[in-house]
Order: structure tokens, then C-alpha cells, then sequence
């Protein structure tokens, strides 16, 4: 019964990013002169797309929904795969502050708030020191992009422009997709009101399937977590990675992996550098979400964008774990802690400017 019900919600998932994608189709030719007005701005300032995946990720709580609307947005045609990169690298900064919010839970007992606030600090420190580095190699060498292409022409699923083999998936997505659009365009005539209710009910059911398949599966591996973490980290740091991966898969949702380390932490269970592979393991796990998605469209250019996400994590994962001394993502969770120990108001001033101030004052300057 519970893998029917993850099959269902997996299925309505990618309902939802197909009818969000319809959508935008339906608006951009709504508003096409305002929208590459806004596409030609955004590819002039890659900073327009970060801040704004920044901003509405910490707002929507799940970097899942975010990268997988900018999925739906590239193979819908909307906008192109460079400029989606930086929304991206913007979705996996905003997705920090669940278990920030989680580690606030401890707040009333200072040391053990310090342990908890260094577990969530650690999803900051690994994201923004990635983009730091990566976004700079994107706007000069389009690192991200131009390897997303190179890489989809190698999968089974196309030749890197058109699609391969004939995949069946689309077709039953399309199906209850053009039902909705056919009683829309029975009651409704303008297409902006049509294009708007679209986005508004894809929404609805994406972030519905989500929670049922994060809930369904929680049930399942939230019991066995803790036990199969002590046993398996005391061995090896790698396996420690591959549990965050595997565990992350299954629950599609990389915040519950690290917010559940929180308390684990915090609680002194974990040490921080045993957490740490975990998170990492989890970044990447996170990123089967968007390769749903894609599955969702024809074609590969969806599946660019799902790749840009897997390719963000995996350099992440390099740069910032095999080499002992490059673990510097734990040096800057453990400052963040000490600093927080001191004053408790300055975690409040860092969420406050990393997802709110600085993003919305970037779409002030940049757009």
C-alpha cells in the first residue's frame, strides 16, 4: 500500500510540474515583449536569478518545488539553461533555513543550542561557499551549463537535443494535464486568468504530493535513522555519505535529512564531523527531485537543468569533503555556533540577511 501511495504522489508530482510549466508557456506568449524583457535582464545579471531562488525557496520551504519549476520553465522553453543556473544555485542557499528553524527549537539552553545551530549552519556554510566558487566559473565559462549539455547527450534518454527512445511517461502526464486545460478553457476565456489558476493548482498539488511522499516515507526510515547512523559512521565517513544519499532519495527531501541531524547533534549523539558526510550525501540525494521532473517533458532540456542541480552538489561534495583540510564548510558552521553562543540575536540577524534582506535588495539593485 505504501509503495502505491509513493507511486501516486510521484505521479501527481509530475502532474503539477507539467500543468506549472503549461502555464508559463501560456503567459510568456501572453506577455511575450515583457518576458524577454525580464529573461534578457536576467541573463545580463545572473544575480536577478540567485537572489530570487534565494528568496522563494526560504519562503516555500523546499528547494525540491523551486528547482522543480525551474525544470518545467527550460523545457517549456520559457527561459534558457544559463539562466536557470543561478536559480538554482539560489534554491540550494535557500533551502538552508529549514533546519536553521529546527535548531531554534534548542534555543532556550545555550551550549546545547550552539551544538544544534552548527548542524543546521553546516547546509549554509556548504551552499553559499559552492556558489562562491561555482558561480564565478558559470558566468565566465558557463561550467555548469555547458557541462549539463555535454552530459545529456551520454543518457539513454536522448541525444542531447531531441530524445532518443520513446518514453511513455509524458504521455500519461499529458492526459490529465490537458483535461484541467480543457475545462479551463471551457469557463474561462482570458488566458491570463487560465495561465494564473494553472500555476495556483500545480501548486497546490506539488506541494501536496510532496508532503505525502516525505510523510509516507518518513514512517518507514524516521525509526531506523539514529541506529543505522552510530553503527555506520563510526566506520567510515563515506558510508556515511551514501546513508544521507540513499536516505534522501527515498524521502525526497534533503531538509528532513539534515534538520533530523539537528537534534541529533545537539543531543551530543553526533559529533559535527559525523554529520557532516551525511549532509553532503544528502545534497546530492536531494537532486533526484528534479530528474523526476524532468522525466515529465520530452526531450532533454528539462533534463539540463536536473543535471545542472546533480552537477552543483557533486563539485560541492568534491571541492568541500575528500581533502581533510578543504572541509572548511565545518570550520564555518563551528564559527557561526561560537558566534551564536555569544549572542543567540545574531542567528536572528543571519537568517534575516542571508534569506531575506540581502535577496530582496539584490532584486531591488539587479532587476
Amino acid at each position: 500500500m505504501r509503495a502505491f501511495l509513493f507511486a501516486l504522489m510521484v505521479f501527481l508530482f509530475l502532474v503539477a510540474v507539467k500543468l506549472f510549466g503549461d502555464a508559463a508557456s501560456l503567459l510568456t506568449n501572453t506577455y511575450k515583449s515583457q518576458w524577454e524583457s525580464l529573461t534578457n535582464n536576467l541573463g545580463m545579471n545572473p544575480f536577478v536569478g540567485l537572489c530570487l531562488g534565494i528568496f522563494l525557496t526560504a519562503i516555500m520551504q523546499s528547494s525540491s518545488a523551486t528547482t522543480s519549476i525551474a525544470v518545467a520553465m527550460v523545457a517549456a522553453g520559457t527561459i534558457q539553461l544559463e539562466h536557470a543556473v543561478p536559480f538554482v544555485m539560489g534554491a540550494n542557499i535557500g533551502t538552508s533555513i529549514t533546519s536553521s528553524i529546527v535548531s531554534l527549537g534548542h534555543i532556550g539552553e545555550r551550549k546545547t543550542f550552539g551544538r544544534a545551530y552548527s548542524a543546521s549552519a553546516l547546509q549554509d556554510m556548504f551552499n553559499i561557499m559552492t556558489t562562491a566558487v561555482l558561480l564565478p566559473l558559470e558566468i565566465c565559462f558557463g561550467y555548469l551549463s555547458n557541462l549539463a549539455r555535454f552530459l545529456v547527450g551520454f543518457l539513454p534518454s536522448g541525444t542531447g537535443e531531441s530524445g532518443g527512445s520513446w518514453n511513455p511517461l509524458p504521455w500519461m502526464v499529458d492526459q490529465p494535464v490537458d483535461f484541467v486545460r480543457w475545462i479551463l478553457d471551457s469557463c474561462l476565456k482570458a488566458n491570463t486568468v487560465i495561465a494564473i489558476l494553472m500555476m495556483i493548482l500545480a501548486l497546490v498539488i506539488l506541494f501536496y504530493a510532496l508532503v505525502q511522499i516525505t510523510k509516507n516515507m518518513k514512517v518507514l526510515m524516521d525509526s531506523r535513522l539514529e541506529e543505522m547512523m552510530n553503527r555506520v559512521l563510526a566506520k567510515n565517513g563515506y558510508l556515511g555519505m551514501l546513508i544521507g544519499l540513499i536516505v534522501t532519495m527515498i524521502i525526497q527531501s534533503s531538509s528532513i535529512t539534515t534538520s533530523l541531524l539537528v537534534p541529533l547533534v545537539a543531543s551530543g549523539v553526533l559529533k559535527l564531523e559525523m554529520a557532516y558526510p551525511i549532509l553532503v550525501g544528502a545534497n546530492i540525494g536531494t537532486t533526484i527531485t528534479a530528474l523526476l521532473a524532468a522525466m515529465a517533458f520530452p526531450g532533454t532540456a528539462g533534463l539540463s537543468v536536473a543535471l545542472v542541480h546533480v552537477l552543483f552538489n557533486s563539485s560541492g561534495a568534491l571541492l568541500w569533503y575528500p581533502i581533510p583540510f578543504m572541509r572548511l564548510p565545518i570550520r564555518g558552521a563551528k564559527f557561526l555556533s561560537h558566534v551564536s553562543t555569544i549572542s543567540r540575536k545574531y542567528v536572528f540577524i543571519w537568517l534575516g540577511c542571508v534569506f531575506f534582506i540581502i535577496p530582496l535588495v539584490g532584486l531591488w539593485l539587479f532587476s
